[in-house]
């Protein structure tokens, strides 16, 4: 429908009344059905859409007021329009008080009421839309602000616990570890390269077999951890793998236990500005996507593990000096 024009329902027992009431909103571009009774409206209202209903009071069987709480009950935001000889104040608040939007008093002589109010009733529902529109957007950019604030709070405690340590593998392994917790991801791993830069290994895994893990070695320019290490950048891959990168894919998971999709994530490794390691996180529950804060986050705590690793280092080698 929103590519339509707006669809209007006329509930009248005059012929002579729906042919006059039709015919001028056919001519400002409206659609228009009508009915001849309530029941008949109710049946319409059921197998069409419409934006809003114009409707007698006074009509064979259901009233007009009845046949109002049905389709308010049945549709609430739906707008109707009483249309009604019968111009007493306690008929209109009645009216009202049910959910009519408004009210009009026959003999329509003066046609611009009428557009007046259908333009009104018309222009209130996309104001309704855009305002529901607007709240949706602002809900969505506060609850992204909220996981953006938590996921800070949690690389925070994350930072806090790595600096507390110098010892390499737990480093590595509260990197991973935290990675994919945070994540929600299935499967996470790390890979090292060795003094030559020649060849990766597995230091660190979470949801792959350990003994798959101890035997795993990638040379230095395969796979997507090949690929992230070469161009030091990350890489974040959705459910459809692109054409390009299915080798890469199958060079480094040969039997396909290492990711999981939808979603991976690979991170390089950087220490002193030197690519010596990869992290790679996959397989998120419900089907989601990575998105740009969770990449950033992967990156941040990379970075942060890799200065971490340095220290240790650089503890390691004074500690071993003074030996």
């Amino acid at each position: 429908m929103e590519n339509m024009s707006p669809h209007i329902l006329i509930v009248d027992d005059s012929p002579s009344f729906q042919k006059m009431l039709s015919g001028r909103l056919v001519k400002k571009g409206y659609r228009v059905s009508c009915a001849s009774s309530g029941e008949e409206a109710i049946k319409i209202f059921q197998t069409d859409d419409f934006n809003m209903v114009l409707t007698d009071i006074i009509l064979p069987g259901m009233s007009g007021l009845n046949m109002l709480k049905l389709v308010k009950e049945m549709k609430p935001e739906m707008d109707v329009v009483i249309i009604s000889s019968n111009a007493s104040s306690f008929t209109a608040i009645k009216a009202l008080r049910l959910g009519a939007y408004d009210y009009i008093v026959k003999p329509i002589d003066d046609e611009a009421i009428l557009f007046n109010v259908v333009a009104r009733t018309l222009e209130k529902q996309l104001l309704t839309v855009e305002n529901r529109r607007l709240i949706n957007d602002l809900s969505e950019k506060n609850r992204a602000l909220q996981e953006t604030l938590d996921m800070m709070k949690t690389l925070n405690n994350v930072c806090a616990i790595i600096a507390s340590t110098t010892d390499i593998g737990d480093i590595l392994r509260k990197l991973v570890e935290s990675a994919v917790e945070q994540l929600k991801a299935k499967k996470g791993y790390l890979l090292l390269l060795d003094k030559g830069g020649t060849n990766f290994s597995m230091k660190v895994c979470v949801g792959i077999d350990h003994h798959l893990a101890k035997a795993f070695t990638l040379r230095h320019d395969q796979g997507i951890s090949g690929l992230v290490a070469a161009n030091n950048k990350p890489l974040c891959i959705e459910s459809d793998i692109p054409a390009t990168l299915t080798l890469r894919l199958l060079e480094e998971d040969v039997c396909g236990d290492l990711f999981s999709t939808p979603g991976i994530l690979s991170v390089p490794l950087l220490v002193k500005d030197r690519v010596v390691g990869v992290v790679n996180i996959s397989g998120r529950s419900g089907g989601k996507m990575f998105t740009d804060t969770e990449v950033e986050f992967i990156t941040t705590l990379a970075n942060f593990a890799a200065i971490a690793l340095d220290n240790a280092g650089t503890f390691y080698r004074l500690k071993k000096k003074g030996q």
